[in-house]
């Protein structure tokens, strides 16, 4: 074969190898894109975090200031004024409720305990509620003393929320507000308990929106509208014009439902499934 054509058919059987270096700069560039958004998701959430703290240190300061009133109502022998103040301190509590028993179970079970409450605001409620302010002084004094210690621990500098546990206690909150609350509520005397729920939900609400939203939204967008779909559908059915009127059947479905989203969300935080249990 002449040396021509030789070398021409050498020239098209001859194989193509592409540059390695190319592709495994490719897949350092995505591994390195991957730990940014990755840092990004964290540097939101803590954002959101002290966003949501400063937050739940404004309720919690509105909770002291009320069972303040409540303590020199009773002192003055004023019911009326005693019963007006249990209500208003009791909204930024229930607020914060995502994060007492989370994040402060010892002075949760002292200060809200229920249904068998022996202390806290509930075993004032039903004497309170019924125009007796008889034996109320102690009980008040200790509930003013723990929603203040209650008050310095989350106020702390050093305090700060772990994403975990926020989405923890708002899918427990979730769960609870279908399961328990929606059987009739927590506060039957002062017949707050539809207001109760109300800002539990507002509370749940604040949290997803302040912290855990934007990073979802990054990972699964749709999934993060159908959670802000679903508290607006709890937020529907809670708009009942009293207690007896709430259709307890579908708060316990649409809310339960709400706890169930959390959950799916936990892997697209990197956080664990919360447990829904006590």
């Amino acid at each position: 074969m002449p040396f021509a054509r030789f070398f021409s058919a050498t020239r098209r059987v001859a194989p193509r190898v592409l540059p390695r270096p190319a592709v495994l700069f490719s897949a350092a560039a995505i591994a390195v894109a991957a730990t940014a958004a990755s840092g990004q998701g964290a540097d939101t959430v803590a954002k959101g975090a002290e966003t949501y703290k400063a937050y739940v240190v404004e309720q919690i300061g509105g909770t002291l200031a009320g069972v303040k009133d409540l303590q020199a109502a009773i002192k003055a022998g004023d019911a009326k004024a005693a019963q007006a103040a249990w209500i208003k301190s009791r909204v930024g509590w229930e607020r914060v409720e995502p994060i007492t028993a989370e994040f402060f179970g010892e002075l949760d079970e002292v200060i809200d305990p229920w249904p068998d409450a022996k202390h806290g605001y509930h075993a004032i409620e039903a004497r309170l509620f019924a125009g007796n302010l008889a034996e109320l002084s102690a009980p008040t004094e200790k509930l003013v003393a723990d929603v203040a210690a209650f008050d310095k621990a989350v106020s702390a500098p050093g305090f700060q929320f772990s994403a975990q546990g926020l989405l923890d206690g708002a899918a427990k909150l979730a769960y609870e507000l279908g399961e328990k609350k929606a059987q009739g509520g927590e506060s039957p005397y002062a017949g707050t308990s539809l207001i109760d729920m109300r800002d539990n939900l507002q509370g749940i609400d604040t949290l997803y929106k302040s912290v855990l939203q934007a990073p979802l939204k990054a990972k699964d967008a749709k999934l993060a509208q159908s959670i802000a779909e679903k508290i607006g559908e709890v937020e529907t059915t809670l708009k009942a014009p009293d207690i007896k009127s709430l259709d307890q059947a579908k708060l316990h479905k649409s809310a339960e439902e709400l706890a169930v989203l959390l959950q799916e969300a936990a892997p697209h935080l990197a956080l664990k499934k919360p447990s829904l249990s006590e």
